[in-house]
């Protein structure tokens, strides 16, 4: 029988770049994106004070509506250090840049924001919701993509040290991941701090909402954050992950 693997609970070389949130959903109301960031700058303005409009915001409404491509892009952004907002028409979002505060707190203002913007009777039905988190292993790790469990061959020959950009779907029966790996990258913070090493992005997305999914929103969010994070550390051989200095 395989031995299961131990997931820490954090690592002290912390790669996490950043942690977001996404909502996805339908409403019979025009101008979510016009409505739903004042109601929240009234109720949280202490702690989100910045506002401001983002490019998509110049697009005539029927084009972000229409567009299947845009339908989903966010035009107005509120952000509170280390949080930022984002919304569209048919889209909230809530991440969390480095340095992360942890599940156990950014999960209280995911469900904080989703309970507001729910009591405010503008969305009528959530599509889906998805846990994304992007990380960088350090390049000061001379690690490479032998240091993860992928094995990409071409030809026969095996990829270890060359340029990669992947892109795959991992579907389960309750969520899919979308995963991209990276190697070499770099990410670059707002505050002008960057990062090279190996980037892995692990969006894990809803396959469906359930009918009790506002009653179990916690509960909900926290299965998500759990099979993205198991997704994650399947990724890291376990010499890897001693590098990065697990706690648990």
């Amino acid at each position: 029988m395989m031995k299961e693997k131990l997931i820490p609970k954090k690592l002290r070389k912390e790669p996490l770049i950043e942690a977001v949130c996404e909502l996805r959903f339908t409403s019979d109301k025009d101008s979510i994106s016009d409505l739903l960031p004042g109601l929240i700058f009234q109720k949280l303005s202490e702690r989100f004070p910045k506002i401001e409009k983002l490019p998509a915001s110049n697009l005539p409404a029927f084009v972000l509506k229409s567009d299947p491509n845009l339908r989903y892009t966010p035009t107005i952004k509120l952000t509170g250090e280390p949080y930022s907002i984002m919304i569209g028409e048919h889209v909230f979002s809530l991440s969390c840049s480095r340095p992360y505060v942890g599940w156990d707190k950014f999960s209280l203002i995911i469900v904080e924001l989703l309970t507001l913007i729910r009591e405010t009777s503008l969305i009528n039905h959530p599509e889906r919701i998805s846990i994304k988190y992007i990380d960088i292993l350090p390049d000061t790790e001379k690690l490479t993509l032998e240091s993860l469990n992928i094995d990409l061959q071409i030809g026969g020959n095996r990829i270890t040290t060359a340029a990669v950009q992947l892109n795959t779907e991992i579907n389960a029966a309750e969520y899919t991941h979308i995963i991209q790996i990276a190697s070499p990258a770099k990410a670059t913070l707002n505050n002008g701090q960057s990062f090279d090493g190996i980037l892995i992005s692990i969006d894990t997305m809803s396959q469906t909402i359930p009918d009790n999914f506002w009653l179990n929103l916690k509960d909900f969010i926290d299965r998500a954050h759990a099979i993205n994070k198991s997704m994650f550390f399947s990724l890291l051989k376990d010499e890897t992950i001693k590098l990065l200095e697990p706690e648990n």
